[in-house]
């Protein structure tokens, strides 16, 4: 009984120090993988292409070369885009999804735009290696932005997830100032548990964003003084 505790104390700590390395050099490992799977598939397509045609050495070694290169890096690229997360689209998203909603209109005035300010914060993503079990996490991308309406104007709160390679919009709400009393915040995706998800993440994000429009504001009122 000991002696399995004693190994299953050894196979955790070697675990450990196995995910550490991961963490620190998977590009490292998955850039030398893709070397190794390219020069494999150059060596298997040149003997193929060697046996029914004859080639000669010089000419066939670089242009059999840049094909598997090619299938290689195309097949780096799709993977990435299935695993990362475009804020832009997440933003193309929210705001077809705000113009189309009736309550949302009937408070802020149709139509709604956005601008270019916004900030966002990713997490989650990549591989993870733990107990000797290989993984891909799931990537979240959280994303504060202002929108302006003909009646009213907000700040949006938008929680996406990605998981197998589609979009899943957990959270997607407006904090809209009233004229009396404090903002009155709407929820199209999720509710106030949702809104408060990794202690408040959405809540810090937010404050920088106010910040920035407030300095906006004063920046434009600078310029316009100066053009009188």
């Amino acid at each position: 009984m000991a002696v399995k505790h004693t190994f299953s104390r050894y196979k955790e700590a070697v675990g450990m120090q196995i995910e550490a390395f991961w963490k620190r050099n998977y590009l490292v490992v998955l850039g030398s993988g893709g070397v190794v799977v390219c020069i494999l598939l150059w060596r298997v397509l040149f003997g193929v292409a060697n046996t029914f045609i004859g080639f000669s050495e010089g000419m066939s070694k670089y242009a059999f070369l840049a094909f598997p290169s090619a299938i290689v890096a195309f097949t780096g690229l799709y993977y990435r885009s299935k695993l990362t997360i475009n804020p832009d689209k997440v933003y193309r998203m929210a705001m077809r999804k705000l113009n189309t909603s009736a309550g949302i209109l009937e408070v802020m005035g149709a139509p709604l735009t956005g601008t270019d300010l916004r900030a966002y914060v990713m997490s989650g993503g990549g591989v993870s290696l733990k107990n000797f079990d290989l993984r891909l996490r799931s990537k979240r991308c959280f994303l504060i932005f202002p929108i302006s309406g003909s009646e009213r104007k907000g700040l949006v709160s938008v929680e996406v997830k990605k998981k197998k390679g589609q979009y899943d919009m957990k959270l997607l709400a407006v904090d809209v100032p009233m004229a009396s009393g404090p903002d009155q915040r709407l929820f199209l995706i999720g509710d106030e548990e949702e809104y408060r998800i990794g202690g408040g993440l959405i809540s810090e994000l937010r404050d920088p964003v106010v910040k920035a429009l407030a300095a906006t504001k004063e920046f434009d009122a600078r310029d316009e003084s100066k053009n009188l």
